[in-house]
């Protein structure tokens, strides 16, 4: 099935709908470029292709749960930050039990 698409560089023929799609994600199509299929009359804006749309609602969703995710794992690094520097004085106080120098050669 071939298609025509009209922008504002002129008409372009496209051979498949794989090759159109191919041409969408690069950019060379936008989403106000008309589109008709060979043979038919009436012209689409190519946003407006059920595949193109479907293919638009999948990204946005895919976007926003890798916000969420990005989102979370700030949380999750701030508040292992904060436990740690909760944890430190401890720590501290355990190492501060040998003499300087002294060198630990068994392990708990």
């Amino acid at each position: 099935m071939k298609l025509q698409v009209r922008h504002a560089g002129g008409e372009l023929t496209v051979g498949s709908q794989k090759e159109f799609l191919v041409l969408w994600q690069r950019g060379v199509i936008a989403s106000d470029d008309m589109v008709r299929r060979e043979g038919q009359e009436r012209w689409t804006a190519a946003g407006e292709l059920p595949w193109i749309r479907g293919m638009k609602l999948d990204a946005r969703r895919d976007s926003r749960r890798l916000l969420w995710l990005t989102v979370l794992l700030m949380i999750v690094g701030l508040l292992a930050a904060l436990w740690i520097q909760g944890r430190a004085p401890q720590v501290a106080r355990r190492s501060a039990a040998h003499p300087p120098g002294a060198v630990r050669a068994v392990p708990r």
